[in-house]
């Protein structure tokens, strides 16, 4: 008879593999079984999505830990089945900060945050994994600023940040755009030797990159020991996106010459540094390289970058073909970085097409019935303008989206949205932006005499 651990171990096995039905088989034919043979089993039936299944053997269960019924309450959770998972919480016997933990973890996925956080403040003791699950729960849900300051009340109470809290709370960072909040968070993960977590690493890579803190992202990769692929696409999106095609580039080439292959990511990344930075040829060699060299067939992503590169390139004949061409449906991406080349080429007739095509997709977005007025008007088609205006006042397209735009002053955001005059110091500060808006109308409007029929409102 082989020992209990043995058949333990392999029930655990065949779970991930996928073969429920000779681990329950396994299960069934053992002589003798303790509480972790049990919650093996259940929570095998949990992984392969069998909640039912694992509930009906909780209930037979002789004897349940408060492993058992944290697990159930986790595999309710992750059914999506919250209600349940609370009722359980609620009968549960002897609840200890697991359970306490993997139901305020529930409540934070149901996106229900002002239960969890209730929940949390009635925890008789919160552990570093409790406080982990907190922060990462308001991060995840898009309360930054809640994560943050419940970060500071875990500081405040001497409880020790793991690397799960720091990777949230850094990307909470990134979320409010805060780049003197980011550098003392980073300060205190340096403290705590958090600095070659490599989990941690990414996180601060890319808030840094958001914050446009460049130096400190370079600061980071460079003294990460081991940096996976995930770093190296970290690093060479952040560069592609801020425009530094360049530095893109080189980071590509040097992730291959470190041994790491390139993913589909990787070269989505090396394509927008060459679409930002107008390297035509470069994004041609890569494009044609994904296939032939790694193997890769390109998604809706590398196709539609590709065709902004062409149409930022002057290609405009080539954009159009690889849009005809490709295995794809083209969606209002590929339209809209096509007609944008078209105006920039003064290619009217292809602008005229891809804003009618662009127009059948999306017939009532703000944008893109303002692009579509414009090239109308610049190909004199004054009829399309007018009932393209009429669509937009009947079916209320063309209206624009509350925009807002903050600044971050010693670790203090300013928040100003589109219209805004209720800040205290507005008299002092919206003459200079008048001034600026009058600036560059004037010399959108100098620029060409052929850019009479732009509707100058939509670029502010």
């Amino acid at each position: 008879m082989k020992p209990l651990v043995v058949l333990t171990q392999k029930i655990s096995q065949l779970s991930l593999r996928g073969q429920i039905a000779d681990a329950r088989k396994i299960f069934d034919q053992m002589s003798v079984r303790d509480s972790v043979s049990w919650n093996v089993m259940t929570r095998c039936y949990i992984e392969n999505n069998l909640i039912d299944d694992a509930r009906e053997l909780f209930d037979e269960m002789p004897e349940r830990t408060s492993v058992s019924w944290s697990t159930m309450i986790m595999g309710y959770a992750k059914a999506g089945r919250t209600h349940i998972a609370h009722k359980l919480f609620v009968v549960m016997p002897d609840k200890d900060v697991v359970s306490w933990t993997a139901m305020v973890t529930a409540l934070f996925h149901a996106s229900r945050v002002d239960d969890a956080w209730r929940l949390f403040m009635q925890m008789p003791f919160a552990n570093a994994v409790s406080w982990s699950s907190v922060v990462s729960g308001f991060q995840q849900q898009g309360f930054a600023n809640q994560s943050f300051h419940a970060f500071k009340e875990m500081l405040c109470t001497g409880i020790q940040p793991n690397s799960h809290s720091f990777t949230s709370i850094i990307s909470a960072c990134a979320d409010l755009s805060m780049a003197t909040v980011s550098e003392q968070v980073f300060s205190q993960l340096l403290k705590r030797g958090f600095q070659s977590d490599t989990h941690v690493a990414n996180a601060a890579i890319s808030t840094f990159f958001k914050t446009g803190n460049f130096n400190h992202a370079r600061l980071v990769f460079s003294e990460m020991d081991k940096p996976y692929r995930v770093t190296w696409n970290s690093m060479i999106m952040g560069f592609s996106q801020h425009g530094y095609g360049l530095e893109a580039t080189m980071l590509f080439h040097q992730m291959q010459k470190a041994r790491f292959l390139p993913d589909s990511i990787s070269y989505i990344g090396v394509l927008h540094g060459c679409s930002h930075c107008g390297f035509l040829e470069e994004g041609i060699r890569y494009f044609r390289s994904m296939k032939r060299d790694s193997g890769i067939s390109p998604g809706v992503e590398h196709f539609s970058t590709m065709v902004d590169l062409y149409a930022r390139g002057g290609k405009i004949e080539e954009a159009y073909r690889l849009m005809v061409e490709m295995p794809l449906e083209p969606t209002i991406v590929f339209w809209r970085a096509l007609l944008s080349g078209c105006v920039i080429n003064r290619d009217l007739d292809l602008g005229v097409y891809a804003a009618e095509k662009m127009l059948e997709i999306e017939p009532v977005s703000s944008s893109g019935c303002l692009m579509a007025v414009n090239v109308f008007a610049l190909a004199g088609k004054w009829e399309e303008v007018a009932e393209t205006r009429k669509r937009m006042r009947e079916e209320g397209g063309g209206r624009k989206e509350l925009g807002c735009s903050w600044i971050d002053i010693k670790g203090r955001n300013y928040l100003f949205s589109r219209g805004d005059l209720i800040h205290c110091e507005a008299d002092q500060f919206l003459p200079v932006v008048d001034l600026l808006v009058y600036d560059v109308a004037t010399y959108f409007l100098t620029m060409e005499e052929s850019l009479d029929g732009l509707d100058v409102d939509a670029l502010f």
